[in-house]
């Protein structure tokens, strides 16, 4: 996972014990701010950043990281993906995704409403090595059926959940962790009844809401009344009816005025949320995303989405750089969460969540949903995660034991 021949050694010592002072060597290291990079030192000391600066002399005591031919980044930020584990039948363990990624920081796509949140807080939240927030479900009940074989359901479906009261007292009393209010709006819903209920308990409670986008009906357009400036529509590059692009591949009049009129756009990129075509016709057209997040759940971390960094590989082969996918994955989405705790940031007196990336070169292809392939030339390859200046060890993701998961 790191770079030469005493890679384990280095592991075994900065995993074992927690080092005075560590020094991160001849890495490239990234401006999210300035959107570069330059060849750069950085010595933590006490979990913190403590300097960034070329060629740094290591003080008595502090461990050496060869990072010679690696990009040294923040920690990332992946802002949709599903964390209630064993509650959400389809949610995962955040921490061995950040030993494997470079992730440092996760947000929950909405798993749990006001019903079910105290619960995630202290049997997962709080328990979880990983910076880990949450959107909170504007249905009480959450996506508890999620992944139940045989069972085609929705929360929006059913309008008795729709129960603000309870929802604005949890948002209250959580609002160090809870970050946005999360609706979907699944393809033939009966009403638009949950994305007024997801507005209303936004403005009440002055959060962003975060909707979960579908092919239509409901079209795009009829939810745009609903929608601020600071909003966000995850799932993006959805393909089928009402999709971003229209049957020639230009880009659909709604979602410009959407963009400027301040709406933001993630990827949610997941399995059947994301089309290859789409994402080219609307890239190569300018329409890129505001924040790039995986969407992982125990449904597609063996594949399809997989993790960060193969999200990652997948944007630059579309057309971005990867100055801009590590923007799309720091700074972009922690504007989200708390200004105080520096996420998406590597700077000094910051906490030392740093990842470290390969970039490989050769013929890599990726498989979609729908039968499409992807044709990459390079590779974002994940090399370590520190969270706090400690190197983390991977971990094995649990899969889910049972058969009527579908």
């Amino acid at each position: 996972m790191l770079t030469g021949g005493n890679d384990e050694e280095q592991r075994k010592q900065l995993t074992e014990e927690w080092p005075p002072s560590l020094l991160i060597q001849g890495g490239q290291v990234f401006d999210p701010e300035g959107g570069c990079f330059a060849r750069l030192d950085v010595l933590v000391s006490g979990g913190k950043v403590a300097r960034i600066a070329p060629a740094i002399e290591a003080p008595a005591g502090a461990q050496a990281l060869d990072a010679t031919g690696l990009f040294v980044t923040p920690g990332l930020v992946d802002g949709h993906v599903h964390a209630f584990r064993w509650a959400h039948l389809i949610s995962l363990d955040v921490d061995p995704l950040s030993s494997r990624s470079g992730v440092t920081t996760f947000v929950d796509g909405g798993s749990s409403g006001s019903l079910q949140f105290m619960a995630f807080r202290k049997f997962v939240m709080e328990r979880v090595r990983s910076h880990l927030y949450a959107l909170l479900n504007v249905s009480a009940i959450g996506q508890m059926m999620d992944g139940l074989k045989g069972v085609d359901a929705w929360e929006g479906e059913d309008l008795r959940f729709l129960h603000l009261d309870s929802a604005a007292e949890i948002v209250e009393a959580n609002r160090d962790v809870i970050v946005g209010i999360k609706v979907r709006i699944n393809t033939g819903l009966p009403s638009l009844a949950p994305m007024a209920a997801a507005r209303e308990l936004a403005d009440m409670v002055r959060l962003p809401v975060v909707v979960h986008l579908s092919p239509a009906p409901p079209p795009f357009r009829d939810l745009l009344p609903y929608l601020r400036a600071g909003d966000v529509v995850t799932h993006m590059y959805h393909p089928g009816p009402g999709c971003l692009v229209d049957s020639e591949g230009k880009v659909e009049p709604e979602y410009v005025e959407a963009r400027q009129r301040g709406i933001l756009f993630d990827t949610g990129t997941a399995r059947f949320h994301t089309s290859f075509p789409v994402a080219q016709a609307a890239i190569q057209q300018g329409f890129l995303p505001d924040t790039i997040s995986t969407d992982l759940t125990l449904t597609n971390y063996r594949h399809f989405t997989i993790d960060m960094p193969t999200t990652l590989t997948k944007f630059m082969a579309f057309g971005l750089s990867l100055e801009q996918v590590l923007r799309l994955t720091t700074i972009a989405p922690a504007r989200m969460l708390p200004a105080d705790r520096g996420h998406g940031r590597l700077a000094v007196d910051l906490p030392a969540d740093i990842a470290l990336f390969a970039l490989e070169s050769g013929e890599f292809t990726y498989e979609g949903y729908f039968g499409d392939q992807l044709h990459a030339t390079q590779r974002l390859v994940s090399r370590g995660t520190l969270r706090e200046g400690r190197l983390l060890t991977p971990e094995a993701q649990e899969p889910m034991p049972f058969s009527f998961m579908r």
